[in-house]
């Protein structure tokens, strides 16, 4: 199982990946540009590069920030009220 963290900002997109084992085994950072969208597309190409598959049961995915509603493979989608990385404790320990 795999936890990814997308967070769009209007300046840069900040990503992690943690395994089962709470271990960071992917994180990018990269200028969002004039498009979200075309940043979350960037994105997920990446994360398809990396063997990471978000298309099936494998992995959880969560985007906040700006462009969050950029991020259609998103499983959830948290305002900047809450960290980045909330989600992981949640997804973690509901595994």
């Amino acid at each position: 199982m795999n936890y990814i963290g997308i967070d769009i900002g209007s300046t840069c997109a900040k990503t992690v990946v943690l395994n089962e084992k709470k271990e960071f085994i992917q994180e990018f950072v990269q200028p969002t540009g004039w498009s979200s969208v075309d940043t979350a597309e960037e994105i997920l190409q990446k994360l398809k590069l990396a063997g990471i598959n978000l298309s099936n049961e494998s992995s959880h995915c969560v985007a906040t920030g700006y462009g969050r509603i950029s991020v259609p493979y998103a499983d959830k989608t948290v305002t900047e009220d809450h960290l980045s990385c909330t989600w992981c404790r949640t997804f973690i320990s509901a595994s």
